[in-house]
């Protein structure tokens, strides 16, 4: 006698069949028919009647099975007005799922694309005058193996900065723009890195100086902010008081990053009721902090700026950096290659679509060409692509179909031709490439009660729901679903967890 826990985990392969969905809606408020599904409509389905059941908490029926059935994309039933080539509008079904088989419920939440970032940090005695400096970047990854056959590099120097008379040191910022300008232009470097545009604090105005403030004794209260969507990193030194300790004047102690003109900014301390209304943003990746007396003032410039070879807003180079007013810099990297996409007329699944980011390395070198680790302070943060691409699920779709015996013509000069005739062209519209979807996983089995082998085992089958991140109403929906097919297993003694970002 073979126990129910190893019927449900034995399968006739070592892995699943997959069959795929790209919810639209899901039909939550049940009776309806499987012939009324509109495109792309979602229903968990009884065998009993083969309407839809009620969700989350319709049901399904003691000794019943239920489907996954999804209304078709197809608009038309035939091809060519022939009879004998139909059946394209039935809609699609799983297999029949027994509560008392499912073993696995998950789902997968995107994963948002982040660029990889490097930044390179140089101290106020890091450029003593005489000395050549050297920045390295490094590009690593497919996209660069795939545009050059092979990862790439560019060094760049600070040769034509020169000091004046009776000079020590090079104000770090004018050397770091320097650099990167070099590395920048490299043919090779530019089409995976660029400056960042860290979308700073350029100018802002004291809206409110609100009560109960303090200014410390060193004068460098530096109270974090907040009140914007996006910006994050903000500060700001109280340096005055005014009637009811309110904040007189104030310097910008930290510049911060991701602000956009417009934000009300909440100085924290006191009694909260401060506010800093954000003038404008500097695009710029450069940023420049200078200590004094204690006191920590910063700025953020572009390349061209802390050059001083802009139209405007150029950075006044320190010709003594490592003096009463220690200047430091940092200059920030962001890494990004963007592939060749074809629209969906010459769409071929064999096509490439980038599924890892670019890394970028940087790192400052000596005279002769070694790691310079006694000054300057290199840091690199890795990207990360968006996970459920638009491109995989319309591939996990165009395959799904295939097994129904679907055609999908590509590789022939008449292909595009050929797939609208075979309404192909509906599948490729009913997937958006370019967005980002939430998968969500069913795994059950149907048991073999008899086979060839005499083996006691089952078939496995994983059903693959798709559903727009922008979708918020669709995503709701599809929770419904699968809090449906839980409460139905636990009813029938499978108490099953729904997992969140499983990996199996």
């Amino acid at each position: 006698m073979v126990s129910t826990q190893n019927l449900i985990t034995m399968a006739y392969f070592n892995h699943a069949f997959n069959k795929t969905f790209v919810a639209k809606s899901v039909d939550t408020a049940g009776g309806t028919a499987t012939s009324a599904l509109t495109a792309g409509q979602i229903a968990l389905v009884r065998d009993s009647d083969w309407t839809s059941v009620a969700l989350p908490a319709g049901a399904i029926g003691t000794g019943n099975l239920a489907y996954i059935v999804q209304g078709s994309y197809y608009q038309s039933d035939t091809i060519g007005n022939n009879p004998g080539n139909g059946g394209y509008k039935e809609s699609v079904k799983s297999k029949g799922i027994n509560p008392r088989f499912i073993t696995n419920l998950w789902k997968q939440d995107t994963t948002i694309a982040s660029n990889a970032t490097a930044k390179l940090c140089l101290a106020s005695d890091c450029a003593p005058c005489g000395k050549t400096q050297f920045m390295r970047i490094d590009v690593k990854g497919s996209p660069a193996l795939r545009f050059l056959n092979h990862n790439a590099y560019s060094i760049g120097d600070s040769a034509n900065v020169c000091c004046i008379d009776g000079q020590e040191y090079i104000d770090p910022a004018l050397i770091s723009a320097t650099m990167a300008k070099m590395v920048l232009s490299n043919p090779l470097i530019k089409p995976f890195v660029a400056a960042a545009d860290l979308m700073a604090v350029a100018t802002s105005t004291l809206s409110a100086g609100g009560t109960g403030y303090v200014v410390t004794a060193a004068n460098a209260a530096a109270s974090a902010t907040s009140g914007s969507a996006t910006g994050s990193g903000f500060a700001v030194n109280i340096l005055t008081l005014a009637a009811s300790d309110a904040i007189g004047t104030y310097s910008v102690a930290a510049a911060g990053s991701g602000y956009v003109s417009g934000d009300v900014l909440t100085v924290a301390g006191g009694n909260a009721d401060a506010t800093v209304l954000v003038d404008s943003v500097s695009a710029g990746g450069v940023v420049v902090s200078v200590v004094t007396a204690g006191i920590t003032t910063q700025a953020v410039y572009t390349i061209g700026q802390a050059m001083g070879t802009a139209a405007s807003g150029n950075y006044v180079a320190s010709t003594d950096p490592n003096g009463a007013s220690k200047v430091s810099a940092k200059v920030s990297f962001v890494g990004a290659y963007v592939d060749t996409v074809f629209g969906n007329c010459s769409f071929d699944t064999r096509d490439h679509f980038n599924a890892e980011p670019v890394e970028i390395i940087v790192s400052l070198l000596d005279e002769t060409g070694n790691p310079c680790n006694d000054c300057g302070v290199a840091t690199m943060t890795p990207g990360s692509m968006q996970q459920t691409q638009g491109e995989e699920v319309i591939r996990d779709l165009i395959l799904s179909e295939r097994y129904r015996q679907s055609p999908y013509n590509q590789g022939n000069k008449d292909s595009a031709r050929i797939r609208e005739i075979e309404l192909s062209d509906e599948l490729l519209a009913a997937v958006d490439r370019s967005a980002t979807y939430k998968a969500y996983y069913i795994q059950h089995t149907v048991p073999r009660f008899n086979n060839p082998t005499g083996v006691f085992d089952n078939d496995q089958y994983v059903y693959k729901v798709f559903v727009k991140c922008s979708d918020a109403a669709a995503i709701g929906q599809v929770d419904d679903l699968f809090e449906g097919l839980q409460a139905w297993a636990g009813d029938n003694g499978n108490k099953i967890a729904i997992e969140a970002n499983a990996v199996w």
